[in-house]
């Protein structure tokens, strides 16, 4: 077994100790034999040289005192890792020869998967653009980065695009339902993106979602299935890849693609990363939590400016898992109130939130219900307090529509214009 030489590079990691080359890094005959093959391909100026670039540097990244964003850990092996990317696997050892706190490398197998990626096997980014019949399809070879186009140069006016697809049967398929969702079912939008393509992380569906193999690092839970898990630690790293470029891109999750959306979102918050609102995500028939949606996009500073981020059928995966019976809303707007209202808007905002929290109860347990418990708690006329809330709920829009300055402000709901009034009484 070797150990790898170290690259002199500008932002070399440094070593915990007196090394100074990071964490060393071991392979024995045959893989120290492929590094070095792949090693002299990535100075050519090709494609393949460029493959051989990705990989190289993602050996590199082992150096780090963190594993990388799109590594895994093995269940029941706490010291076996899975560095996974659109076209290879690394599958190593972090152990420790030297004790104390420093670790190594021993990378045990690289696989490449460029097979598995051409036959839609293995999770991988794509470049979507239209053949000759107007029609959207793959290339030949997938995008092993993703980088911005002439039609979607990734500024702020033109971002880069960019899908995630659910649990559909067909990659066509997958590829005709994104470009729907990510214009939104606007046919003009959709015209648009004929014309300028679009990028997609294309995730393989699984009958078996609960196969037992590598598990997400310090995953929340075991909700995704393999693959969505290896496609989440790719798109962290093509997250901070688009980071780093300092490009503006829009991620459209549809379905169960929102579990790998938030899950790779939710790992670059535990690393802290800033995206300073260039990148931001919608999600559209969402099966997970979108309070745990916007939770994760704010941490990660993303860009929240729009109202409508997020749409869903009244499905029950919807409703049980995107919405949480509706709690979702209300739970986004209790953490948008504590962490990141300015002081002078809370109080509006805490009226805001009284409001749709009473609206949330009264359409869960009925006028009946609230009266019920209301009459409870106070010792009161169960029939009395019906009729109370029962008019209460029915007067207060038109009651707060007809404050002085209400029509002001466009109208969301009776919670906003009440909120309005309450921090911007002088403003138009």
């Amino acid at each position: 077994m070797g150990q790898l030489p170290a690259t002199q590079t500008s932002n070399a990691l440094q070593a915990w100790g007196k090394r100074d080359s990071g964490r060393a890094i071991f392979a024995n005959g045959s893989q120290r034999q492929i590094l070095d093959n792949f090693r002299q391909l990535s100075t050519q100026q090709s494609s393949a040289g460029y493959h051989a670039q990705v990989l190289i540097k993602a050996v590199d990244s082992l150096r780090g005192p963190a594993s990388p964003v799109n590594s895994m850990l093995k269940p029941n092996h706490p010291t076996r890792r899975l560095l996974v990317a659109g076209g290879f696997e690394i599958e190593y050892e972090l152990n420790s020869y030297y004790g104390d706190c420093q670790t190594d490398v021993e990378i045990v197998a690289i696989r490449m998967v460029t097979a598995d990626v051409a036959e839609k096997r293995h999770p991988a980014l794509w470049q979507i653009a239209t053949n000759n019949r107007g029609r959207f399809t793959f290339p030949k070879k997938p995008s092993p980065k993703l980088i911005p186009s002439k039609t979607q140069q990734g500024s702020a006016t033109s971002p880069v695009k960019v899908g995630i697809n659910g649990q559909i049967a067909q990659a066509n398929d997958a590829v005709r339902i994104m470009a729907n969702h990510i214009s939104r079912g606007d046919q003009s939008k959709l015209s648009v993106l004929v014309q300028s393509g679009f990028q997609l992380l294309y995730v393989p569906p699984e009958t078996g979602a609960w196969i037992a193999g590598w598990r997400t690092l310090k995953s929340l839970g075991n909700y995704g299935s393999e693959q969505q898990q290896k496609a989440a630690r790719i798109l962290a790293q093509h997250m901070l890849e688009a980071h780093q470029q300092g490009l503006h891109v829009e991620w459209t999750s549809h379905g169960e693609g929102a579990w790998v959306l938030i899950e790779a979102m939710e790992f670059l918050g535990r690393g802290q990363v800033d995206l300073q609102q260039r990148q931001k995500i919608f999600l559209s028939d969402h099966t997970r939590s979108r309070f745990t949606a916007d939770r994760a996009r704010r941490k990660l500073n993303m860009d929240t400016q729009d109202d409508k981020w997020h749409n869903a059928a009244p499905g029950l995966t919807q409703t049980i898992g995107g919405e949480q019976l509706g709690l979702a809303p209300l739970l986004s707007a209790g953490n948008d109130l504590l962490h990141h209202t300015p002081r002078g808007d809370r109080l509006g905002k805490s009226v805001n939130l009284a409001w749709q929290t009473g609206d949330y109860l009264i359409k869960k347990w009925g006028m009946t219900g609230m009266a019920a418990g209301l009459a409870a708690s106070t010792g009161g006329s169960a029939a009395l307090a019906a009729a109370v809330v029962k008019a209460l709920h029915k007067l207060t829009p038109t009651v707060v529509a007809s404050l002085p300055g209400a029509r002001n402000h466009y109208f969301k709901s009776t919670g906003d214009q009440l909120q309005q009034l309450i921090n911007k009484p002088n403003k138009p």
